[in-house]
């Protein structure tokens, strides 16, 4: 990692301790392939979007806690998306 990287992880550290769970990184990978399978499949941004806000939101709304969220019976719409392989994920976009 760079100096700037680190340091930015840093201050992330002392405003929030110790690591994300193995949870918190699977739902994060599923977002992240969420997004991607948009660009690549040629959805609305509105739709995209929407859906992260819901997911996001609930989370927030629980205290930023996955677990807190899931326990009352929270299931992320973008779940699973990080198991699509690439064969179903669509072709990447050109790029302007």
């Amino acid at each position: 990692m760079s100096e700037r990287s680190n340091q930015l992880a840093d201050e992330f550290r002392q405003k929030f301790s110790g690591r994300m769970t193995a949870e918190e990184q699977a739902f994060l990978r599923d977002v992240a392939a969420f997004i991607e399978f948009g660009i690549r499949n040629g959805l609305n941004f509105a739709p995209v979007i929407a859906t992260l806000a819901q997911d996001i939101n609930e989370v927030v709304r629980c205290g930023l806690s996955l677990a807190v969220a899931k326990d009352r019976g929270f299931r992320p719409e973008v779940n699973g998306y990080s198991d699509i392989n690439d064969e179903d994920f669509g072709e990447a976009p050109d790029q302007d």
